[in-house]
C-alpha cells in the first residue's frame, strides 16, 4: 500500500511542475505559435483532407509545440529578475517552479524537438534548431536582444515568419505561395512591432533590471504613439496588399485592421492608464487580433 501511495505521490508531483511548467511558457502564447503553424499549413491545403491524419503535418505541429515551450520557459528563467520586480505570477517567479526544474523541462524539450525533427525531414530540422537558437539569442547570453526593441522586433519577426513556413512545409507546400507571403509578412510585423505593447505594463521592472525597452527609451506617451501608428499603417496595409495581391485574405485582413483601430483607441485613451491590469490591455487586444487573424485564415 505504502509502494502504491509512493507511487501516486510522485505522479502527483511530476503532474504538478509539468502544468507549471506549462503555464510558465504562457498558454496564450502557446495557443498563438500553434495557429500561426497550423494557418501556413492551410495555404498548402486542407488540415484535414481525405480523413487520413497527416503525420507530417500533426507531427510537426506537435514538435513546434515542443520548441516554442521549451523558448518560453527559457525566457521565463532568464526573466526571473524583471518578473518579480513587476509582480508576475509566472511560477518561476512567483516561486511555484524552481529554477533548477524549468531549466530540465526547457532542456528536455529542446532535445526532444531536435531528435523529432530528425524523422520530418531537413526543413524542419532546420527550422526547429532555428527557432531554438532565436529563443536564446533572445532571452540569454552574450546578446540578451530582449533586451532593447530593435532585437525583440527581430526575433519576434524570424520567429514568426519560420513558424508560417514550417507549417506550411508539413503540410505539403506548393500552393498559394503569394497568399502565403503577404499573411506572413504582415502578421510577422504585427508580432514584431506590435507586441511591443507588452512593454506598457512592465516600465518599472525593465528599468530596474537594466532592460531598454520601447517605452523605457522613448517614454511612455511616446511609446504609445508609435505602437498605435506601426498597428494603423499595418491594419491598412494589410487591406491594401489583399485587396491588390490576394482578395481570399480580405477577411483576416479586415480583421487586424479593426484589431488595430481597437489597439489604437485602447492605447491611446484612458482605458490603458493606470494599475498593471489596466496597462495591459493594449497587448490584450494586441494578442486578439492575432487569434482573429489566424483563425480566420485557418476557418475559410
Amino acid at each position: 500500500m505504502s509502494y502504491v501511495a509512493l507511487v501516486l505521490g510522485w505522479c502527483h508531483r511530476v503532474t504538478e511542475t509539468l502544468c507549471r511548467c506549462f503555464l510558465e511558457a504562457r498558454p496564450a502564447v502557446q495557443g498563438i505559435f500553434l495557429l500561426r503553424f497550423l494557418a501556413g499549413a492551410s495555404f498548402a491545403g486542407s488540415l484535414f483532407g481525405g480523413g487520413v491524419l497527416n503525420l507530417s503535418l500533426w507531427g510537426g505541429a506537435a514538435l513546434w509545440v515542443c520548441v516554442t515551450i521549451s523558448v518560453y520557459i527559457l525566457n521565463g528563467v532568464m526573466d526571473v529578475e524583471e518578473d518579480q520586480i513587476n509582480g508576475s505570477s509566472r511560477p518561476v517567479a512567483s516561486g511555484k517552479l524552481k529554477v533548477t526544474q524549468a531549466a530540465v523541462a526547457a532542456g528536455g524539450l529542446a532535445v526532444l524537438s531536435v531528435v523529432g525533427s530528425l524523422a520530418l525531414g531537413n526543413l524542419m530540422v532546420g527550422s526547429v534548431v532555428v527557432a531554438l537558437a532565436l529563443g536564446w539569442l533572445y532571452s540569454g547570453p552574450p546578446f540578451y536582444l530582449k533586451r532593447w526593441p530593435t532585437g525583440l522586433a527581430v526575433v519576434a519577426i524570424l520567429a514568426a515568419l519560420i513558424t508560417y513556413n514550417a507549417g506550411y512545409a508539413s503540410n505539403g507546400g506548393g500552393y498559394g505561395i503569394l497568399s502565403l507571403l503577404v499573411f506572413a509578412v504582415v502578421m510577422a510585423l504585427w508580432m514584431g512591432l506590435v507586441g511591443q505593447t507588452k512593454d506598457l505594463s512592465d516600465i518599472e521592472g525593465d528599468k530596474q533590471a537594466g532592460r531598454r525597452s520601447g517605452p523605457v527609451i522613448w517614454g511612455e506617451d511616446t511609446a504609445r504613439l508609435v505602437f498605435s501608428g506601426v498597428a494603423l499603417c499595418l491594419g491598412g496595409g494589410y487591406i491594401l496588399a489583399a485587396a491588390l495581391f490576394a482578395t481570399g485574405l480580405l477577411i483576416p485582413a479586415f480583421a487586424v485592421a479593426f484589431g488595430a483601430v481597437a489597439l489604437a483607441i485602447v492605447t491611446l485613451g484612458p482605458w490603458s492608464r493606470g494599475d498593471k491590469s489596466r496597462r495591459r490591455r493594449p497587448y490584450q487586444v494586441f494578442m486578439l487580433t492575432q487569434y482573429a487573424a489566424n483563425l480566420a485564415v485557418v476557418i475559410w
